[in-house]
């Protein structure tokens, strides 16, 4: 009996030595990771700076590309303008042809 007592008084003190030494490694590890102490791993701040670097330089890129303010690129909105008015010019083209056609069927069933 003595000797199982013995042995997980051993076993038991090895278990609380490696506990120990897991979370010293533990520590260790966190503080290697976040060198400024503030409780972030300095790679985490480092992404995040490196994003909110990123979010910055967009919209000021979107600014430069929307002079008059209103979320749309002015060149996009010109394009877009160029779009419609391209669109009516072709609608009224249409129309035109289809009267033209119209015309030219009406005069060949009134000359039969």
């Amino acid at each position: 009996m003595e000797f199982l007592r013995d042995l997980l008084q051993r076993i038991s003190e090895k278990a609380r030595l490696a506990t120990s030494e897991v979370e010293k490694r533990l520590q260790e590890l966190k503080e290697r990771l976040d060198q400024d102490g503030d409780g972030t791993p300095d790679l985490v701040e480092k992404a995040f700076q490196e994003a909110r670097e990123a979010l910055e330089e967009a919209k000021a890129r979107l600014a430069e590309l929307d002079q008059d303010g209103d979320g749309i690129p002015d060149k996009l909105k010109g394009l877009a303008e160029k779009a419609a008015q391209a669109a009516e010019t072709a609608k009224a083209k249409a129309e035109e042809a289809a009267r033209l056609l119209k015309e030219r069927l009406g005069k060949g069933d009134s000359q039969a």
